[in-house]
């Protein structure tokens, strides 16, 4: 039977659990949502990295016209690096490698290493992500949904995304499956009156975005399914699933 279990934040992963699972990882504000409009905005790949200095030993890779380097360390814009916020992207990022240092969600990327497959996922991809896991999982094989949070605490927006999972996976799945408590919650919450936007508004990260005004990029992630396109993370890239890998990293 297959069993959906919902992690709350990044710290809670445990590397050996993961192994021979299908893992699905949410970071709604911001990160997993840059990642997903990077790909449509026509970036070559992502590859999330644990920090600034991995950012920049890396690029070392790659001829500078190959790639663009994206990130915040605790919400702040690092040095030299572009924002990673969707809106100020669009324009910087096609036929690139976009190498992408956050303070959450890449790390919960690379701790998600060992899993079978890790997709990163979001609200405008989730519908997609989830019929994609749906389609690959084998019999016994566990759905875990990584809630990235924020340093060390649970995040409304996450906890959320993972109750839009949910729900797609309970249209989706065919067979009997059993969900922890924190996904039956976080079903609930999805489930609640409050829309999308006026609930990530609510939450610490979304205040901080609107606060230095991005809302913009707020309304765009807050939007349900309406992105058709996979992002997989493997051989340390994120790419639309299916798609020829491309750039000079052989790593």
């Amino acid at each position: 039977m297959t069993h959906i279990h919902v992690l709350l934040k990044k710290e809670e992963i445990e590397p050996d659990k993961l192994k021979g699972e299908a893992v699905i990882v949410l970071d709604v504000l911001l990160a997993t949502s840059t990642i997903a409009l990077a790909l449509s905005y026509g970036a070559k790949a992502v590859i999330p990295v644990l920090s600034d200095i991995d950012a920049h030993r890396l690029s070392a890779q790659y001829h500078p016209d190959e790639f663009v380097l994206v990130g915040e360390k605790e919400g702040r814009v690092i040095d030299g690096f572009l924002p990673p916020n969707p809106s100020l992207l669009k324009s910087y990022v096609k036929d690139k490698i976009v190498i992408l240092a956050t303070t959450n969600g890449t790390v919960a990327l690379n701790r998600s290493i060992g899993a079978e497959i890790i997709y990163p996922a979001c609200l405008r991809n989730g519908e997609a992500v989830t019929r994609d896991v749906v389609s690959h999982l084998k019999p016994g094989q566990k759905i875990i949904i990584v809630c990235s949070g924020s340093s060390n605490q649970f995040c409304l927006e996450d906890f959320y995304g993972a109750g839009y999972l949910i729900s797609c996976l309970r249209d989706q799945l065919r067979g009997p499956f059993t969900i922890n408590d924190a996904g039956l919650a976080a079903e609930v919450l999805f489930h609640s009156n409050a829309g999308a936007y006026d609930l990530l508004i609510q939450s610490a990260v979304g205040e901080f975005i609107l606060s230095h005004g991005f809302e913009e990029d707020v309304i765009e992630v807050v939007e349900l399914g309406v992105d058709h396109v996979v992002p997989i993370y493997q051989n340390k890239q994120i790419t639309k699933k299916g798609a020829v890998r491309s750039g000079t990293n052989k790593a």
